[in-house]
């Protein structure tokens, strides 16, 4: 069966409706990423030893660098 897909796609949102519209054999790698966007920050508390270690759980579009996108469509 071919691919009813464009190679070197990215879909961003919810997985299964857009993987509901593919081919089964179309499909190399499906990567998640938990906590999928809860929109919380996670800072450590004031005083503990990983102090000032955080990540935001917050991103869109803009985000993702151009550069990687360049790479992307190299390959």
């Amino acid at each position: 069966m071919t691919s009813n897909i464009n190679p070197k796609t990215i879909f961003t949102g919810d997985n299964l409706p857009i993987m509901r519209g593919m081919n089964s054999e179309s499909v190399d790698l499906i990567y998640l990423d938990p906590p999928f966007n809860s929109n919380a920050n996670y800072a450590t508390p004031i005083g503990s030893e990983a102090a000032g270690a955080a990540f935001k759980d917050t991103w869109t579009l803009s985000d993702v660098d151009i550069m990687w996108l360049d790479l992307i469509e190299a390959k």
